[in-house]
Order: C-alpha cells, then structure tokens, then sequence
C-alpha cells in the first residue's frame, strides 16, 4: 500500500489516518487468530468514530506520553477539537484526571508542565516552598511536588489551570504497532520516511507477507522479552549488582518454556546481564549467569571468568570444547592461545601477534599517523598501482548482489511488512540451513567471471537505491565491486561467498582494510594494515588465513613512520628553544 503523492512527495493532511487504518487492516487480516476480546473490543469502537475522532485519537497515539494539555492541541486539518474531545469523551478513547484511576501515572501528569508553571501553582499552596521549588530540576521537583502534595490536591491544581485529558486504549494501540512491525522499536514514521521518498524499501505484495508470531504466546514472550530489557536497562544504574542478580534468575526461572521466536533476544538479554555482573565484581554470579547461554561471547567470557576464580581445569576443558566446535574465530583463536599458554608454562605470542610479527612492512610519512590507511593508498599511488578502502563494504555489496533474490525471497517466510530492511532471521542459524541447497545451486549457475557479472551489474542496476543490510549506494561501489570480481579467481570467489553465508553474524566483518590492483600486470592484493600500535583481530586473522587457503592475495602490512623534513625542521627549532631556555 502506498498513498498518493504529489510531484513534491508532501503528505496529505490525513496521512496518518491512512497510515494506521492500514496497520489495523494487516493486523485482522494477518494476527485474527490471537487478538483477543479487548483488542476487538478497541477495533469495533475505533470504527464507529467519526473520521475526525479517529485522526485526534491517532495524533495522540503518535506522540509521546499519555498526558496532554487540551488548550495546546492545534492541528490545521481538523476544525473542532473541543467536539472532536467530547466524542472521544464519551466514547470513552480520552477520560478525565483521575486521583485514583491514574494514581500510577503521577509522574507522567505533571511531566507535561513546564518547570516555571509548576513551581508557579504549587507554590501558591505553599508559598514557603517556592524558593526551593525553583531551585529544583524538573525530574527533582515533580518528585518535591509527588512528596508534598496529596495526589487529589495536585489533579485539582492541574485542572484549575488547564485541563487536561489521559488517552485510553494505550496498550492495544501499541500491541496492534508491535504486531504489524515484529518489535517495539520500529514506528509509524516508517511510513513517512518511505511516501517523502527518503527510504525505498523493496517491495513484496501484502498476500506474500506472513505473520511474525504464530500464536499469542509468541507475541507475548517476544513482548516480555522487550519489557525484561528496558527493565534491565533501569536497575543496573539504581540497584545493587546482587540485587540485580536475584532479580533476573527469578526471571530465568520463570521463562523455561520461551517460545523460538523470542529466544534470541533473551539470550542477548544474558549476556547483558552477566556482563554487567562480571564488572561489577560478582564473577561466581556473573558465571551462572554466561551458562544460561552459548551465544557468542559466553563461552570465552567463562574461561576468563573461571581463570580468575582460578578453576583451570574447568577453563581447560570449556576452550577444548571451543577449538573442536567453535561459534567464530574470537572463540577459535582465544582458546588456542589459552592452551598453549597452559601447556608451555610460560609467557607465549597469541596467533594474531605473530602473524603480526611476520608481516612484510613500509615507511610513509607521519603526516598520515591519523589516517594510516590513506598513507598506504598514496604510498601504492607512487608505484603506480591503484588502491581503494575495501573493508567490510566491498565484500558485504559482493554478497548482496549476489544474493539478493534469495536473501529477499518471501517465500521463505522471513519477511511480515512492508518495511523490512532485511529478512527476520538474516543474523539467525537457521538463514543459512534454511538456504543452503538455494544457495549453492544458485553460484552453481554462474558459467564463468562474466556470467556472475552480468548478474550483478542486472542487480545493481534494477535495485539501485532499495534499503538493504549489504549494499552501500554509491556511484564508486559498482566500479571497486566489478574490479574485485574480475581479478579474484572465479572458484575462490564462489568459495568466499558461500563462506560468508555459513555465518553472518561474524562473516561479514573482519575483511582488509585496502583493495590495491595494478591493470598493467593484471595484479590485486587485498592488505590489512596495521599502524605501530595497531593488534590484528581474531576474525582478521580468520579471513587471511581463509584467503591463503584458498588462493586469494592477501597479506597484513605493517607501517612505520617516517619524519618529513617540516617535522624534523620543526622538532629541531623546538629543541634549541629549549636549550637555549635552559
């Protein structure tokens, strides 16, 4: 679904009421199965508004908060607010302050004052208290107010200055939201930014689309989830460690029947959770917490968890575990180092040092000790070849076009609205199992070097500009990615690209910095550099010991400086300022 736009892409003024009409509509059509009475209950009064109502109510659900001021609401499409308040009065979508009712709202109430009106009115009550009042913050003198005042006393104040009106219906409108979009974090300005042509998404009939959460459960421990975090998020900077601890193995023991699809984000959740207690000092604690999960990084989290609580044999045996099943190269390579380090008794390099240590290197100028990649750019320039910052973009675009009919295939059933950016299980272990066969059957079609490029350059052209997780759009990005492709071996490059399937939670970072190629003598490297006080990571290493493997060029470099004559000129007048000073 998509309103219609005039030349300029301006919105119509009751865009929104399009925009939530549609919501509501996939809603029933994709979620009937697990809406409940109060949800239908919300639907048939929401339908039997009128018009204008319904765009007053959805004005206020598109905001912030629950509270609003009645004198402050203006909006140019609609005429007669004070009517338009009245229906949703009685309908009852609005209701009045309530002492009792909205007891647990207090500080949202007041929050829709400004600092000077509350010490204004309140202090009239209490004339003696002004001088205080005014000295306070907001959030510290709505808790002055909450503690000096009887909660009846301050909707009465609030009232006799401005009236004010709660919106009902807030925890339906915001499940409805979460059921169309998948989460609570995506908004309706979703629909905004696609009709002003700011983002282009790509686009799959509404019959195509599936539900996200099968049954009410799902919903509702996906919901629980999200909940347990922002939880989380506010006792860790006001309660004890310990007591956050208590809180949320209590939760842990709650939630042994999760449904799947809330399970990722839980055990993000944990690992949150035991990070914070492993900070804080609590490192037993913080261990229970890592074995609740396998997710990366828990398990090398527990080795040096398990080290200084000096249980070595137990550490021992998880990183065995790590070397013969492991999540990714941080895992593979810590345990690896972790061994040896036991095994010799002594001070020994990790991997990633000596490959380091091996690694061939240059001089550039210091003037580039900010931006040593640029200087080993200029430093190839001088040779005649050509170099290009790479990283992970050019690889990830590699990818994307590639793939790009089977990452965005809604028949795989990872795709529930129309806004999606990437399918839902991209970042999951089952985007790969589920796509194994359709992938390799899919490089198997490509002949030869120009058979792949013609498919991407098809891609590239038709898909320009639509949202997605690979691909960077830039004029350049074509002309590097072409280039790649023509001089990496045919088969090699076939190997990368499933490789990067397999996982791509850790497989599409880690790539070398720079891509430098030399058209005269049909050459390319990709180089990862490495300033002086620069360390190669796990997941680089990963991937330069991959391309050695199977044939691809590619080294680390390392760089030192070398002083211009400016610097030194300036070093030296520096020093015989301060000899002569001295």
């Amino acid at each position: 679904m998509a309103i219609e736009q005039t030349p300029k892409n301006e919105l119509p003024p009751k865009y929104y009421l399009e925009y939530f009409n549609y919501v509501l509509d996939f809603v029933q059509e994709k979620y009937r199965h697990i809406l409940n009475e109060g949800e239908w209950r919300f639907l048939r009064k929401y339908y039997c508004l009128s018009e204008d109502a319904q765009c007053l109510f959805i004005r206020f659900s598109n905001r912030r908060g629950l509270f609003f001021r009645v004198n402050k609401l203006a909006y140019s499409e609609l005429t007669d607010i004070p009517a338009l308040l009245n229906e949703l009065l009685e309908r009852e979508f609005i209701e009045s302050l309530n002492p009792e009712k909205h007891k647990t709202f207090s500080k949202e109430m007041l929050s829709v004052w400004t600092t000077k009106e509350l010490v204004e009115q309140f202090s009239k009550l209490h004339t003696e208290k002004k001088t205080t009042y005014k000295k306070l913050k907001k959030e510290e003198l709505v808790e002055a107010i909450l503690q000096d005042f009887e909660l009846a006393q301050i909707v009465e104040v609030l009232n006799s200055f401005e009236p004010i009106i709660k919106v009902c219906f807030e925890y339906e409108v915001t499940f409805m939201k979460f059921l169309f979009f998948g989460n609570r974090y995506l908004d309706m300005t979703e629909f905004v930014m696609r009709d002003m042509g700011l983002v282009q998404f790509e686009t799959h009939d509404d019959d195509k689309l599936v539900a996200r959460f099968n049954t009410r459960k799902d919903a509702e421990d996906k919901w629980l989830i999200t909940d347990q975090n922002d939880l989380f998020s506010q006792l860790k900077d006001t309660a004890p460690a310990l007591d956050v601890y208590d809180w949320f193995m209590n939760f842990a023991d709650s939630v042994n029947d999760l449904s799947e699809v809330a399970k990722p984000s839980y055990e993000r959740l944990i690992i949150k959770v035991a990070t914070f207690l492993e900070k804080s000092k609590l490192l037993d604690e913080a261990l229970l917490v890592y074995r609740l999960t396998e997710q990366v990084p828990s398990r090398e989290r527990q080795v040096r968890t398990l080290q200084k609580l000096n249980h070595i044999d137990e550490a021992f045996s998880l990183c065995q575990q790590m070397i013969e099943y492991p999540k990714n190269a941080d895992e593979k390579f810590y345990a690896i180092d972790f061994l040896n380090k036991l095994n010799t008794k002594k001070r020994t390099k990790k991997s990633t040092t000596s490959w380091l240590h091996q690694a061939e290197s240059i001089t550039v100028s210091i003037d580039f000790r900010h931006q040593v990649e640029m200087g080993v750019v200029d430093y190839y320039h001088q040779e005649g070849k050509l170099a290009v910052f790479s990283e992970n973009h050019l690889w990830r675009a590699i990818f994307g076009l590639v793939f790009w009919d089977i990452v965005f295939d809604p028949s795989l059933v990872a795709f529930h609205h129309p806004f999606q950016r990437r399918p839902s299980d991209l970042y999951l272990p089952d985007f790969y199992e589920k796509r194994k066969d359709l992938i390799i059957s899919h490089l198997d079609t490509f002949a030869d070097v120009q058979d792949l490029l013609v498919y991407m350059g098809e891609r590239y052209e038709s898909k320009f500009g639509i949202a997605n997780p690979f691909v960077v759009w830039l004029e350049e990005i074509w002309l590097i990615v072409r280039k790649a492709v023509e001089l990496i071996e045919f088969e090699a490059m076939k190997k990368i690209l499933h490789e990067m399937s397999k996982n791509l939670v850790e497989h599409l970072r880690g790539f070398p910095d720079l891509f430098m190629w030399d058209d005269i003598a049909g050459e390319y490297c990709f180089v990862e550099v490495k300033s002086p006080t620069d360390n190669l990571s796990n997941q680089q290493l990963s991937w330069l010991q991959y391309f050695q493997e199977i044939g691809v060029n590619a080294k680390v470099l390392r760089v030192y400086w070398k002083e211009n004559d400016t610097l030194e000129e300036e070093q030296s007048s520096q020093q015989s300022t301060v000899d002569s000073s001295q």
